[in-house]
């Protein structure tokens, strides 16, 4: 028999009300299906996409290589050797390096490595004698044992261990050995945040709960999202490949969103206890509200994802599903796996108090300042308004892009010694260098000889943004050329040597040939994409916008308020965007992360950030004037409503948002710069949201707005009813 105070009147509440009276059910189910998870993550490998991303010529330039040129053939790395004091022709120095070289050798995946001894050639050896430049060339077809890389980063290694004592300094740097380092830093780091999160986490719940068992709860919750969300992936990876850092984004928005969802239900929870409701009457109630609130705020967040998914880029649709499967499963369980482990615990949520944690946290600070903002509420939102602007400034600055050369790379790598000693004393492009693609029906013939000696003859003349020897391959079909042009490693300069080379350069080498020539690599890639990304922005910001636009006006039954929180939260996404731009672009603070300034922020971070932190945005943004709707559908009095819905939520606001600073900031210390970047502006936005937005933007412009936070056109009355049902126990 379900009691009147029981009553569901939301969808969220009759959900949640079927799982308690059913929590057995519901807790077998999820263990099931947590089992099903772990079983997919165990037995099915997750396939990678195998593209880097390609938009545009440079897609169509790698596309021609796919197809033209063996697949997986040969790849070449950098082996640097130096020495402060003597020179590379000295005998001792040409010992070491030829020992260098026989280790190498013995490697079966080794084809060939260069050597100056043996057939002495220019750009291998530096201006002062005292740094050696080795091409390795591996063959990626024959089978080994383990990564390709490991035998050949332990080779050198070794050597580097053996010879440092006599003042050599060896490393060997490129695509295939530098990713796999990075990669195995990355893994390691990942258990790291995963454990310092988690560490994290229980502390704050601690000290929101005051209790172990309450604590825990929302770590459980994250930490079954996840598991499920890695299995959910690993299945639909079989029908759609997901890029490689799709298992970041679950991680981190698994662990941000889990705990935060399930601490506002479970505060709401033992308030309406504590109002004397019984069990199941107070889980009704916390998802008639508090639970409410979660799923408009989870949907938002899914329907800024769902935005990237416009873009029908590969890289951007796999980030959002992995973020998306996250954050669904967590609404799922918000309001089915939390009423049932609610309904079997009931007051014993409060076991394991630790009452001495009273003492340590204190109380009424947030309705002191609110009562200071309310009093001036003019003033505070003139200042605040100023600081998010000037924050925001150096985002027009921006400069988009994908890092590269040593600063790209954290100290912890050692690929980093080889490009410092190849930016120094050669160029960081014989690591990566462009890629020109010159098709015909045969290449071979004097015309297109022709055109290629002239076209490198070109190339020879401008020396501070090509660097030679130029290597032109044919294919074995004879019917496409490879030139590989080694670029300046300065970022302007090689873009604009890419622009040189795709508009005046080769048209002038090929245009009467009736060849082809397409220019790809990293550089090209990085040009496409920044356009494709230019041209897609519009529409995933419009698409985010209107959408949460439509969402808030029909749950808050007001124009006012989804125009206004549209705008604070631009400000802050904006402001966050200017803190990237100064510490990563031009490097204010960056040595306390442990890294280099790169110059640019990752090409595909804007607007993933974007959608990202627009939808946690709101989860604060729509908690909160879910309390001050309660309130004002009570009294009718806004400035008391907007006092009563931050009072009760400032508690749990910040909590949520220490939880999600605390997660990003862990990513933040990470040895990747993609993680860094990641981290610091998710941690900034959040912080800067869950502070001056919701603690004084918020509060003063409703304050100066009055009654009209809640006008309502009478042409959109049509509008259905969200009830703001079950008010407060305080707010009455």
């Amino acid at each position: 028999m379900i009691s009147q105070n029981e009553a569901a009147t939301t969808t969220t509440a009759r959900v949640a009300r079927w799982s308690a009276h059913h929590r057995w059910i519901v807790l077998i189910v999820t263990f099931l299906v947590l089992a099903a998870s772990v079983f997919a993550s165990a037995t099915l490998e997750v396939v990678l996409q195998d593209t880097e991303g390609d938009i545009g010529e440079s897609a169509d330039a790698h596309a021609v290589l796919a197809a033209k040129f063996p697949r997986g053939g040969e790849s070449g790395e950098q082996l640097l050797i130096s020495h402060t004091e003597l020179s590379v022709m000295d005998s001792g120095y040409q010992a070491v390096a030829e020992q260098v070289f026989e280790d190498l050798l013995a490697l079966p995946q080794i084809k060939s490595v260069s050597s100056v001894y043996e057939t002495p050639a220019p750009g291998h050896v530096s201006a002062d004698g005292h740094v050696l430049r080795t091409d390795v060339v591996i063959d990626r077809q024959v089978p080994v044992d383990g990564h390709r890389a490991d035998a050949i980063i332990a080779a050198v290694a070794g050597a580097r261990e053996a010879n440092s004592d006599a003042g050599y300094s060896i490393a060997i740097v490129g695509n295939l050995t530098t990713n796999r380092e990075v990669n195995e830093i990355t893994n390691e780091d990942f258990g790291q945040i995963m454990i310092v999160s988690l560490g994290l986490g229980l502390i704050i719940m601690l000290l929101a709960f005051r209790a172990v068992i309450a604590a825990l709860i929302p770590l459980a919750l994250a930490v079954g999202a996840i598991t499920i969300a890695n299995g959910l992936a690993a299945v639909i990876s079989q029908s759609y490949a997901l890029n490689d850092q799709y298992s970041e984004m679950i991680l981190l928005l698994g662990l941000a969103v889990g705990i935060d969802y399930s601490l506002f239900i479970v505060s709401r929870y033992h308030k309406e206890r504590e109002a004397g409701k019984d069990k199941y009457a107070a889980i009704v109630a916390a998802n008639n509200t508090t639970g409410r609130a979660v799923f408009f705020a989870g949907v938002t967040v899914l329907v800024s994802l769902a935005g990237l998914t416009l873009t029908n880029h590969p890289i951007f649709v796999s980030l959002a599903m992995g973020a998306m499967l996250v954050v669904f499963v967590t609404i799922i369980g918000s309001v089915t796996f939390l009423p049932a482990v609610l309904a079997v615990i009931g007051d014993g949520v409060n076991r394991l108090r630790m009452p001495f944690l009273d003492r340590l946290v204190g109380n009424g600070i947030w309705g002191a300042v609110t009562d200071r903002v309310m009093a001036r509420p003019a003033i505070f939102a003139s200042v605040a308004l100023v600081g998010l602007i000037a924050l925001a400034i150096p985002a027009f600055a921006i400069h988009l892009g994908f890092p590269t050369g040593s600063k790209s790379l954290h100290n912890a790598v050692t690929a980093k010694t080889a490009l410092v000693l190849l930016e120094q004393h050669f160029t960081a492009g014989f690591t990566d260098p462009t890629l020109v693609v010159v098709s015909a029906d045969d290449v071979t013939t004097p015309a297109v000889q022709d055109a290629v000696a002239g076209f490198i003859a070109r190339l020879e003349t401008e020396s501070d943004r090509y660097f030679g020897p130029f290597e032109a391959t044919p294919n074995p079909a004879g019917d496409t050329l490879l030139i590989r042009v080694p670029m300046s490693g300065d970022l302007k300069l090689a873009a604009a040597g890419v622009e040189a080379l795709r508009e005046e350069i080769l048209p002038v080498a090929f245009g009467s040939t009736g060849a082809r020539a397409l220019v790809g690599g990293s550089t090209a890639s990085t040009l496409d994409f920044k356009a494709f990304v230019y041209s897609k922005a519009p529409i995933v910001f419009a698409f985010v916008l209107g959408v949460a636009f439509l969402l808030l006006l029909w749950m808050f039954r007001s124009i006012v308020i989804p125009i206004k929180s549209i705008i604070l939260n631009m400000l802050s996404v904006a402001a966050a965007y200017g803190v990237l731009v100064m510490v990563f672009q031009w490097g204010w603070g960056i040595s306390l992360l442990d890294s280099e300034s790169s110059g640019v922020i990752l090409a595909w971070l804007p607007l993933f950030l974007f959608t990202i932190l627009f939808g946690l945005s709101m989860d604060y943004h729509m908690l909160l004037l879910n309390r001050v709707k309660e309130a004002y559908d009570l009294t009718g009095k806004n400035d008391e409503s907007v006092a009563i819905g931050i009072r009760l939520t400032a508690g749990q606001i910040t909590s949520a948002a220490a939880i999600m600073v605390g997660v990003f900031s862990a990513f933040a210390l990470a040895r990747d710069v993609r993680l860094q970047q990641f981290g610091v502006g998710l941690g900034v936005s959040v912080l800067i949201d869950a502070t001056v937005i919701r603690s004084v933007l918020l509060p003063a412009t409703m304050k100066l707005l009055g009654d009209w936070n809640w006008y309502l056109p009478s042409w959109l009355e049509w509008l259905p009813r969200v009830s703001m049902a079950e008010p407060e126990p305080e707010a009455q």
